[in-house]
């Protein structure tokens, strides 16, 4: 007599992938609200051609965020991106948890190879660059000790930001 097994489906973290969600949106309109008032931030894509696009993307299928240079800014796509000049993968959804909700920082994912870059790595440093200008004015000092070696100062522009970011910069994305 022959056993037939019926196949393992693994669940699906829809929690998780909530949570990456929202946190792609909020990181978006950060960036994109930074990316008009930050001038560090500004200095760094400059270089970027125009019309350059950057994706954010959890493997296999899971939630992306795209950015976009325009104007010498950065303009949040959502997921509508597809393809981008600049793909950054991150293997499965805990490690995008872990990265998003921050618990890891990038330079330690990339050492565990929970992420994966496709794309111009000179780009992707400056990226990584303003990445932490962004998370330093989003986060507390506490929490951004833990995930960059060096942490941007906290001017009082910047902290007007962090201001703007909070009341109306994440909800308009200016």
């Amino acid at each position: 007599m022959e056993v037939q097994y019926r196949p393992i489906v693994p669940g699906v973290k829809r929690l998780k992938l909530t949570v990456i969600q929202i946190v792609f949106l909020v990181l978006g309109r950060a960036f994109q609200c930074a990316s008009q008032h930050d001038e560090e931030i500004r200095k760094e894509i400059e270089p970027w051609p125009e019309g350059f696009t950057l994706m954010m993307k959890v493997m296999p299928d899971g939630p992306s965020m795209g950015l976009e240079k325009k104007d010498n800014m950065l303009l949040f796509r959502g997921s509508q991106l597809k393809s981008a000049n600049l793909e950054i993968y991150f293997r499965n959804v805990e490690s995008a948890f872990m990265i998003m909700t921050p618990q890891m920082g990038s330079p330690q994912a990339f050492a565990e190879k929970r992420m994966s870059i496709k794309g111009d790595l000179g780009i992707a440093t400056v990226f990584t660059r303003t990445l932490v200008i962004v998370m330093a004015t989003l986060y507390p000092e506490i929490i951004v000790k833990k995930l960059v070696k060096r942490v941007p100062p906290l001017t009082l522009k910047r902290a007007g930001l962090r201001v703007w970011l909070y009341t109306f910069g994440i909800l308009l994305g200016r």
